[in-house]
This record gives C-alpha cells, structure tokens and sequence, in this order.
C-alpha cells in the first residue's frame, strides 16, 4: 500500500522524476511542461502544467518494460494532486510479474 510520506514534497517533481512500486505494481511520477513563449535568449519557456503517473508491471524498471505494458494518468500540479496519486495508485490492482 502506497503512503503520502511515499512521495516526495511537490518540490521535488519540478527536478526529477521519482520510481516508486507497491509489490509488482511499479510507477513514475514526472512532471508535466507545456512551452509558453521564448525567453530572451531565444529559448522556449517552459511552465509546469500537471504531474503524469505512469503504471508498468515489475520487475523491470521504467526504461526495460515495454510501452504496451505501461498506463498513464495526469493530475494538476499541486500539493493536493499528490494525495490523488495515493488514492489512485492504491486503487490499481496488483499486476503479474512480467516473466
């Protein structure tokens, strides 16, 4: 069973992708940009916009699970989106190991 104090502050996401699993059940949490305009050196400006949960079998990690094995779902960017993502990811049955 996923807890609140699983996931990391809000903060966090703005740097880093985070991994987590609940027995077979693994997931990533990153965060979701949206390009808004360019800065003054000619770069697209960045905002974040939502946190995207994505879903995969174990016992690989995210990079070694194929694509078709993964789900994902998107959630606002805010403090109260991360008890959401508890609630959600709780909710999930328990996959089978992939062999």
């Amino acid at each position: 069973m996923v807890q609140r104090k699983d996931l990391l502050s809000l903060g966090f996401y703005r740097l880093s992708a985070f991994h987590g699993s609940d027995g077979p059940l693994s997931y990533r949490i990153e965060k979701i940009e949206e390009e808004d305009g360019i800065d003054a050196k000619g770069k697209p400006k960045k905002e974040i916009v939502g946190l995207r949960v994505i879903t995969y079998p174990g016992p690989y990690n995210y990079e070694n699970t194929d694509d078709s094995l993964k789900e994902s779902k998107d959630f606002p960017f805010a403090a109260e989106s991360l008890d959401e993502i508890v609630a959600y990811l709780n909710s999930l049955p328990k996959p089978d190991l992939v062999p």
